[in-house]
């Protein structure tokens, strides 16, 4: 009797020895290349994406003097010196679409996500002439693809200048006149998406952001405001943020629900179903 009590126990501690370990390799060989696998997801899909709005702005020259001494003589330099001025962003109205579509690499899920992207902007001139306006925008990622991109000043397409850090249209805006911008693209992204309002406190004036889910779990990561209203729509959420002039430090953002993982998971569910007591 007491032989076989100490062969079981024997079996028990071996088989238990025998779980941590496969459990261990498997944990360890699954999320010890999570950085790694993550890495070749972002990029052949994109990385998270940070939105922010456009800027307007033009270019004016003013002349300038600087004086120096040469040969024992005062001599006046006159100099032309550039400078851009900013065009204020009176209204926005964005609206996101964001589809989740997960994709799997070695045994590890990622919450890779689709985004259709709409912003329309109305910047003014207040200038007594007309100006000669860039408008930019800035992408939202360096690594991604922006499929659809176009830009649009009063319902006219403009010709767009891109180079790593965004897109570039230019367009002459009368004296006293609002100008409207309309700005698309289709891109996709990972784990997250937020549009920043401005670096640092930002005042935004007749502000709105619709954004429409293909998901349910909805996240709010912290440091980003919570919508101001938000609908069940057939197959997840419309969310709205609407201010009529607001001044805050946070972001908009979504952060996408992640799937259950296999692997490591099944096998301390596992074990704990084998080690757990009888019923």
């Amino acid at each position: 009797m007491l032989r076989q009590t100490l062969a079981l126990v024997f079996i028990f501690v071996c088989t238990t020895i025998a779980w941590i370990v496969l459990g261990t390799t498997i944990f360890s060989r699954t999320y010890g290349a999570n950085q790694l696998l993550q890495g070749h997801v972002a990029s052949t899909w994109g990385t998270a994406q940070q939105q922010s709005p456009p800027t307007a702005t033009y270019t004016v020259t003013d002349n300038t003097t600087s004086t120096t001494v040469e040969n024992g003589k005062l001599i006046v330099h006159n100099d032309k010196v550039q400078r851009q001025v900013p065009l204020a962003l009176a209204a926005s109205r964005i609206h996101v679409n964001l589809h989740l579509d997960p994709r799997q690499k070695g045994l590890l899920w990622y919450s890779t996500y689709g985004v259709e992207f709409a912003g329309d902007y109305s910047f003014r001139n207040d200038t007594a002439q007309a100006q000669t306006v860039d408008f930019r925008l800035r992408f939202p990622a360096q690594k991604a693809l922006y499929d659809n991109l176009q830009m649009k000043v009063d319902d006219q397409l403009v010709a767009l200048v891109t180079d790593d850090q965004g897109t570039v249209g230019q367009a002459t805006v009368p004296p006293g006149a609002d100008a409207s911008l309309h700005v698309a693209y289709r891109s996709q992204g990972l784990d997250s998406w937020r549009y920043q309002l401005a670096d640092g406190i930002a005042q935004a004036s007749n502000f709105s952001l619709v954004m429409q889910t293909n998901f349910h779990d909805i996240d709010f990561a912290d440091d980003t405001l919570s919508p101001t209203s938000k609908q069940l729509v057939p197959g997840g959420w419309e969310l709205t943020w609407q201010y009529s002039n607001l001044v805050s430090g946070f972001q908009i953002g979504m952060t996408m629900p992640e799937k259950l993982q296999p692997g490591p998971l099944a096998g301390e569910i596992s074990y704990a179903a084998w080690t757990a007591p009888l019923s």
